[in-house]
């Protein structure tokens, strides 16, 4: 059963699946086990980009789609974005900008900050209060983590799972920072799926990364029982990896794999379930302009877009 802290801001949830209510606002919670599912991450307010993703998701027939946060901040469309991940979405984490415009933010850039205000503004500024009481309240109460079928689910990192960013360049410059994020994987977690970066990839205890396109198979990754993996998803609203295509991961049931792929054989009793990288272009172009349209937010944000930066 799921428990929230009088904050709302801890759950454990497993298994996953989602029961709303039928009156007032949705309530996220949980009952039987899946295993096949979209994962979702940082969209930041770019309805383009998460419409794209969302169509080809359901060109997918995939059903279950979890969010891992950052739904708004920089982004010129939050109440879009929020209430289609509400509607869509199992559930979604709380994010450091989701908390940043529910509360304060802390140790953002000028941009950054002036965006969360912005977004806070434009969510108080709607007219009709049963939408805005509606995105309040699931703002409210976004849960930090999520766990089940073997995997954790963070924004940001295993220890700090709100506002620790695990770069690329880590596994160098900070090996100890990584090494210390795998000792905080318990026995029954085979993996961690994370965001924040918006940087996609997979992290390895020796410490090491590979990104989609430098595994052995491109955009594949099976999770197995041999050793452990943190999995940053990539964003969907605001890619970092110098392509600016959105980024989201699919995961396969037992047995299913993406076309073409032969997933490792394990036994009976072992655990292994493949990942697989999607690349989505969009109107990047609409999605830049209207940001530009924003006088309150800063053109970086909309420029940055065209160079996945």
């Amino acid at each position: 059963m799921p428990w929230f802290d009088a904050g709302y801001r801890r759950v454990y949830i497993a298994p996953l699946a989602l029961a709303r209510k039928s009156t007032g606002c949705p309530s996220w919670e949980f009952g039987e086990s899946v295993v096949v599912f979209a994962v979702i991450s940082d969209i930041h307010g770019n309805l383009e980009a998460l419409e794209t993703a969302l169509a080809d998701i359901d060109r997918r027939s995939i059903k279950k789609i979890y969010c891992l946060g950052d739904v708004i901040g920089y982004g010129a469309s939050p109440k879009e974005c929020l209430d289609l991940v509400i509607d869509r979405c199992q559930f979604s984490l709380c994010g450091n900008h989701d908390q940043a415009v529910f509360y304060e933010p802390t140790n953002f850039n000028v941009g950054a900050e002036r965006a969360a205000y912005w977004t806070r503004q434009v969510l108080e500024d709607e007219p009709v209060k049963a939408k805005r009481d509606r995105r309040w309240e699931i703002l409210g109460r976004l849960p930090l983590r999520v766990e089940s079928d073997g995997l954790l689910l963070v924004h940001a990192s295993p220890r700090r799972p709100v506002n620790e960013y695990l770069f690329p360049e880590d596994v160098y410059t900070n090996p100890g920072k990584i090494v210390d994020n795998f000792r905080r994987l318990e026995d029954r977690h085979m993996a961690c799926l994370v965001g924040h970066t918006h940087v996609p990839g997979v992290f390895l205890d020796d410490p090491c990364f590979d990104p989609p396109d430098e595994l052995p198979d491109t955009n594949i990754y099976s999770i197995t029982s041999d050793e452990k993996a943190i999995i940053n998803v990539g964003s969907i609203g605001q890619p970092r990896d110098r392509d600016p295509r959105s980024c989201y991961v699919v995961i396969y049931e037992r047995g299913e794999s993406p076309e073409g792929y032969d997933p490792p054989n394990v036994g009976a009793d072992a655990y292994c379930t493949t990942l697989e990288f999607v690349r989505l272009e969009y109107d990047v172009e609409k999605a830049a302009r209207k940001i530009y349209d924003t006088p309150e937010l800063d053109d970086f944000l909309g420029t940055r877009l065209f160079e996945g930066r």
